[in-house]
């Protein structure tokens, strides 16, 4: 046997289904296997390659036992003279076996290669050729200076940005996420050290390559898509402890006990420096758009009042007093949506508008005079909110865009039949589309396509360009998205059998849309009113408390759920425990349900439907409603 094909999947079931689409279509007149080894996935992974795929060799492990020790399993299990280690959210073109195999047998002293690898955006992914992380590397990769000068041969090691990403090249390191390999080489050298749980691996197999006098080639005539970071989210501080333990081990495993006691020393100090890193950006992503508004809103009205109102009040406490009056406005405006994602102006001036309300009932007698000045100030307000905002969108930061989600212009490619098809399923994922417009697959296919698509995105301002996996090859989309990734446009795949369209960190599929309305539990807004209307039933309960603990069932856990429920640990209302809700918005655990609260039986498919309708038709007057008649039940 020529090739084995070995995928370790943990619960990424769609991007598993198309890789090995892709995959059985490029081992295509190859003499190989596929094998998948599931890490006890709870997504239906299994059941899919068992399904659909009949002729894979699935090894369903009964624990997570880890990348190294996955791989290992299916290595020991191969015949064949090469094996390619692939990550399930991978897609492989037509050709990119055959052209490996090719030049490894070209090339005796090739142990490994890798190949040229593009992110769901068609970016190219840099760590598709990468140096050996000495101590001086990998302390110029954690203090900046690798993104500084990512082309440098000495600050730029860390992803060799010296070598040109299109020209092959000897290498030091091999991404795991595409690693082919000689069975030879590995048979010399070993298998994978399953000391290494996730990442480092690939790092310490490919050093060991080079250290039993074979090569590692860096070869970009074969191209592949891979989804990176799918199944872990690389800006969690999860991801910063795992990875530099990993460089950690891999210290202790291959450099002298001097320099491992420096790097040691840089691995810990690199942890904390970037978990504190990783916590920070969390924050500024997420308080960007409210510091934003406190400091401009605070500035110019500080600057306007002193301007335009003579009054001989201190500035100091001027200050003070309009920097609690700001952060009062934008507290009424979160409430309201107004630091929701998507932005829309529209939230901006819901909460402006109870500002005025409340500062016309409560201040207007005391500090507002003459009136005209109320709806003045409001529309102050309003304009120094959406100037924030139309800054942002003209910046063109991700996530702050004004333009309505609902609203995405569509570039479908391929036959009509399938083109309508993916047209009509993101209808329904995106709650309606703008503009659609469709390209026949054989224009896909000519010579010149990638200038025309340009223009027609150009021109049209195409948000999404679609490519129907069914009529294009897999490798020609590939190209395309490599092509075309300068447009801005985000570029998703329909698949072949219609279930679903896959793009960079999103699946679609109608077996997967529960949610519909725009007041559906999955939105900001629906969470922050189930959790307002939470703490005011929880405040009433203890205020009533001496009359409420009388009507309730089970009294000595009452004061409990009151407190749980203010701290955000438990909800007064929430899905049933018994029905499949891993594909439903994820809510805290409820202390009753409605299929307690209608006394239904719990079987499975009347649980399912409940818990839909109830995540699907969310509305905060719903679970008043549903406390008022299971009051007793509040004890549970």
């Amino acid at each position: 046997m020529k090739l084995s094909v070995i995928i370790v999947n943990y619960n990424v079931r769609a991007y598993l289904e198309q890789c090995l689409r892709t995959t059985l279509r490029a081992l295509e007149g190859i003499d190989g296997d596929v094998f998948v080894v599931d890490n006890l996935s709870t997504d239906g992974s299994v059941e899919m390659v068992r399904g659909k795929f009949p002729q894979v060799k699935l090894i369903a492990n009964t624990e997570n036992v880890g990348f190294s020790r996955a791989n290992n399993q299916a290595i020991k299990e191969s015949t064949a003279e090469y094996v390619v280690l692939l990550n399930p959210d991978t897609v492989v073109g037509e050709d990119v076996f055959h052209k490996v195999l090719a030049f490894m047998d070209a090339n005796p002293k090739a142990g490994g290669l890798g190949v040229k690898m593009i992110d769901g955006t068609g970016a190219f992914l840099p760590e598709s050729k990468r140096g050996l992380p000495t101590p001086a590397v990998a302390f110029y990769k954690i203090i900046g200076l690798t993104r500084l000068f990512p082309r440098s041969k000495v600050f730029g090691r860390y992803h060799l940005g010296h070598l040109p990403e299109n020209q092959a090249a000897r290498i030091e390191i091999l991404s795991g996420a595409c690693m082919f390999l000689r069975k030879e080489t590995l048979d010399k050298v070993g298998l994978l050290d399953e000391s290494f749980f996730m990442y480092g691996e690939d790092i310490d197999l490919s050093y060991r390559i080079t250290l039993g006098g074979y090569e590692n080639w860096y070869f970009p005539d074969a191209r592949i898509i891979h989804y990176k970071g799918e199944s872990t989210k690389k800006s969690s501080v999860n991801y910063v402890f795992v990875f530099y333990n990993a460089m950690a081990i891999f210290a202790q495993k291959h450099f002298t006990r001097r320099r491992t006691d420096f790097f040691s020393l840089l691995i810990n100090g690199s942890i904390y420096l970037s978990a504190a890193g990783a916590i920070v950006v969390r924050f500024l992503r997420r308080m960007l758009l409210p510091m934003l508004d406190f400091a401009l809103t605070l500035t110019l009205s500080y600057w306007a009042f002193l301007t335009l109102v003579d009054d001989d009040i201190g500035r100091s406490r001027l200050l003070i007093d309009m920097a609690l009056g700001t952060a009062v406005v934008q507290g009424v405006l979160a409430l309201f949506g107004a630091y929701d994602r998507p932005v829309r102006l529209s939230n901006v001036a819901k909460g402006i508008g109870v500002v005025m309300v409340l500062m016309a009932a409560l201040l207007l007698p005391y500090i507002i005079d003459p009136w005209w000045q109320l709806p003045i100030a409001c529309a102050w307000l309003t304009m120094c909110f959406c100037s924030v905002r139309l800054a942002l969108h003209l910046l063109g930061l991700r996530g702050y865009s004004l333009r309505d989600r609902e609203r995405q212009r569509i570039l479908a490619i391929g036959s009509p039949g399938e083109t309508k098809h993916a047209l009509a399923l993101l209808w329904q994922t995106h709650f309606g589309l703008g503009r659609q417009e469709q390209v026949e697959a054989s224009m896909a296919d000519l010579p010149e396509a990638d200038k025309e698509l340009r223009r027609r995105i150009r021109k049209n301002g195409i948000d999404e360009v679609v490519f129907c996996a069914k009529d294009l090859k897999w490798g020609r989309i590939i190209e395309l998205m490599e092509q075309l990734r300068r447009t801005g446009a985000m570029f998703k795949i329909a698949q072949p059998a219609r279930e679903f369209i896959i793009g960079p960190s999103s699946i679609e599929s109608l077996q997967d849309l529960n949610i519909l309305e725009a007041h559906a539990i999955s939105s900001s807004a629906a969470r922050r009113r189930k959790r307002t209307v939470d703490v005011i039933i929880a405040l009433l309960l203890l205020v009533t408390l001496p009359v409420a603990i009388w009507f309730v069932d089970a009294k000595g856990n009452f004061i409990p759920n009151i407190i749980q429920v203010i701290r955000g640990k438990r909800s007064w209302v929430g899905y049933h425990p018994q029905g499949a809700i891993s594909k439903l918005p994820k809510l805290v655990n409820g202390i009753i349900d409605p299929v307690m609260i209608h006394h239904l039986i719990p079987d499975p498919l009347v649980v399912q439907r409940i818990n839909i309708t109830y995540a699907k038709d969310y509305h905060p007057w719903q679970d008043v409603k549903l406390v008022w008649k299971g009051f007793g039940m509040l004890g549970g």
